[in-house]
């Protein structure tokens, strides 16, 4: 009986132990960028329409687990006026791809990467792996 308190007993104090340092793991996730510059004329708000609109398209289509954000520097040293950052995040590399796939050969998103492409050009691409860290 000793014995099984005892076990018991140390299985409790590993459990609060490994609770304890969660809160201080990382979370993996992957997120791609692309540096991307609007087309003379194009405003900021006309981008962020579009990802808007290309937002509505992964919400009724029921893809899960992506977000998007446009970055717009206040400041940066090697970076033109009117570029900016295209970057959705996923849960992983494999969702990150395959979102990057539904952009390109996906009809219901037809209007958006027309749009996008009359306003923007991208100069580059990245993924990244993201820890995020609690």
């Amino acid at each position: 009986m000793k014995r099984i308190l005892l076990s018991i007993s140390f299985s409790l104090s590993v459990v609060l132990i490994s609770l304890s340092f969660s809160s201080y793991s990382a979370q993996a996730a992957a997120r791609d960028f692309f540096k991307c510059k609007l087309v003379e004329g194009a405003k900021q708000e006309a981008m962020e329409k579009v990802a808007a609109d290309f937002m509505k398209i992964v919400r009724k289509e029921k893809i899960k687990g992506y977000s998007m954000e446009l970055l717009w520097p206040l400041y940066s040293q090697d970076i033109s006026r009117g570029s900016f950052y295209w970057s959705g995040t996923a849960p992983n590399a494999a969702k990150v791809a395959g979102m990057e796939e539904f952009w390109g050969d996906n009809d219901a998103n037809k209007d958006v990467r027309k749009r996008f492409g009359e306003i923007a050009s991208c100069e580059s691409s990245s993924i990244y792996m993201v820890s995020t860290i609690k």
